[in-house]
């Protein structure tokens, strides 16, 4: 009998990851990929959403991941709402977008902000903590 293909290396972060995203926050709209930026999420998330498994449910409720970036910092990236497109399925608070630096965390009153693009489906901060505390926020807004 033939085996089957295992699933490429990617997919198995981004399960894991959301298998792990209740240790992230608790609302499990929060997905962390601590291993970095280049991992192609979003297919993979997708794919989960489409399958027949427990974390089905989960993908779909999915609003943002978090992942490092090239310069040390951290990103928090909305999910989309479909595969191709821009629409999210929660895009960050209108009131954060074109903000940058100091007036960001000023604005949210979190420390380390770098910035949350006039689209609203990216931001940046400093740390992890950071890029996390936004997307609670965002969670919550």
């Amino acid at each position: 009998p033939r085996r089957a293909t295992p699933p490429p290396p990617a997919a198995n972060i981004v399960r894991a990851a959301l298998q792990n995203r209740l240790s992230v926050d608790e609302s499990g709209r929060i997905m962390a990929l601590d291993e970095g930026g280049g991992v192609p999420w979003k297919e993979h998330l997708f794919a989960l959403c489409d399958e027949e498994s427990d974390l089905s449910p989960a993908a779909k409720e999915l609003l943002y991941v978090l992942y490092p970036d090239n310069a040390g910092g951290w990103r928090l990236q909305c999910v989309p709402a479909k595969p191709s497109g821009f629409e999210n399925r929660k895009s960050l608070p209108a009131s954060w977008r074109g903000l940058r630096d100091q007036a960001l965390s000023d604005h949210t009153g979190v420390a380390g902000c770098i910035f949350v693009h006039a689209g609203g489906f990216i931001g940046g901060a400093k740390t992890r903590d950071a890029a996390l505390k936004l997307a609670q926020m965002a969670v919550q807004a």
